[in-house]
């Protein structure tokens, strides 16, 4: 987990220094809150953040680590899905400092990425993971996404 968490907040920096830099990886006006307190919209954003979450858990499920091949096809997508999150967040938060008044469901996110890319990591080194341990880890995510969009419909901004 400490690897996932490590390489999330690196690639937050690298986003940062390349907007620094004149180079955004993503175009960020002026934070204002596009929500509306409405539980349909945190709804909405749990069904998201889900399939965006917990899909290197089917891969997992699916017996991805042990084929040759395409288990490293699917560890460029899941260090891809990471690396794009942080750097996407570093730049913004570059371009706009303020803009985290409007995150703090940033880290029941970040946790729901890490949780299924560490299972991955886990599989991929050969340990067995169990279906209840799979389904263990999809129902913390689930839990760490739920409490995220009600924050981030309601909490936002600080």
């Amino acid at each position: 987990m400490r690897t996932i968490g490590a390489a999330l907040t690196a690639a937050s920096v690298m986003g940062a220094i390349a907007a620094l830099a004149g180079v955004d990886v993503i175009r960020v006006g002026r934070p204002h809150d596009a929500l509306p307190n409405e539980l349909a919209v945190a709804a909405d954003l749990l069904r998201h953040n889900l399939v965006v979450a917990l899909w290197p858990l089917a891969l997992v499920a699916l017996r991805w680590p042990s084929i040759p091949g395409i288990c490293h096809v699917a560890d460029a997508l899941v260090a891809g899905q990471l690396l794009l999150h942080g750097v996407t967040l570093g730049s913004a938060l570059a371009q706009q400092p303020t803009l985290w008044r409007f995150l703090p469901h940033l880290p029941l996110e970040w946790l729901a990425l890490a949780l299924p890319a560490a299972t991955w990591t886990l599989a991929r080194r050969g340990e067995m993971v169990s279906q209840g341990r799979l389904v263990g880890v999809a129902a913390a995510v689930a839990v760490a996404l739920a409490l995220a969009a009600l924050i981030e419909t309601y909490g936002a901004p600080l």
